[in-house]
């Protein structure tokens, strides 16, 4: 059994037996945890001053329930994803012939010729991959001649707990792949907050007052970043 500790990031997230769990501080009374959709992450409610190991232990007693919420996930997709902070009509239809992703803004999103909504999902997440590099692959250039930033290389990957990160030894930057359901404003914060890093390690004054000078509203990006999805 893995030990429980609360870790900061851009949000604050608490590992159960090696899961990653999404926590939201809020005034109530009363804890509450909930399956994401569309990939059943789990995202828990609590008092401002709860204390890390009993929420550990509360969630460990709710693993028949997360299961179940689970298989109901699989049984019954989501009838809508997000692409680029705007949700859009989903249809997955397990069928024979070609596996394929069509989109179209009117219409949303249809994922055919798959066996399985589990390989719909794969899918359609690597579709919203390619989306995403596009969009990275412009706006990336941009930001680091602005930032007089060195020349980088970068990935995209799913993450849990991050929404990027920077290795300075390396010179690599990692963008969370949910990113593609945000809105590129927020992907823009999350680019000039990682080539930041290449000059910062911390997030110290210094850092900061650097985001700061090239997004003004930075801390509104940020809150926003955090909100979920609809």
């Amino acid at each position: 059994m893995v030990a429980s500790s609360v870790m900061k990031s851009e949000s604050e997230f608490l590992e159960v037996d090696g899961e990653v769990v999404e926590v939201r501080r809020k005034p109530i009374r009363h804890w509450h945890l909930r399956v994401m959709p569309p990939d059943g992450r789990l995202r828990v409610s609590i008092p401002p001053h709860a204390d890390g190991d009993a929420v550990s232990a509360w969630i460990r007693g709710k693993s028949a329930w997360v299961q179940k919420q689970r298989s109901r996930l699989r049984r019954e997709p989501p009838d809508r994803v997000w692409l680029f902070g705007v949700p859009y009509p989903l249809k997955i239809s397990p069928d024979t012939g070609e596996a394929v992703v069509l989109f179209g803004e009117g219409e949303g999103f249809l994922v055919r010729g798959v066996r399985s909504l589990d390989e719909g999902w794969r899918l359609l997440r690597a579709w919203q991959g390619e989306r995403l590099a596009r969009c990275l692959a412009e706006m990336l250039p941009h930001w680091q001649e602005r930032m007089h930033a060195p020349s980088v290389r970068w990935r995209i990957r799913p993450c849990k707990s991050i929404w990027g990160s920077c290795t300075r030894a390396t010179g690599r930057l990692t963008f969370n792949l949910y990113l593609a359901e945000r809105s590129p404003d927020l992907i823009e914060y999350v680019v000039v907050h990682e080539l930041a890093h290449l000059f910062h390690a911390h997030h110290g004054p210094a850092f900061w007052a650097m985001v700061a000078r090239y997004l003004p509203d930075w801390q509104q990006r940020r809150s926003a970043l955090r909100r979920p999805l609809g």
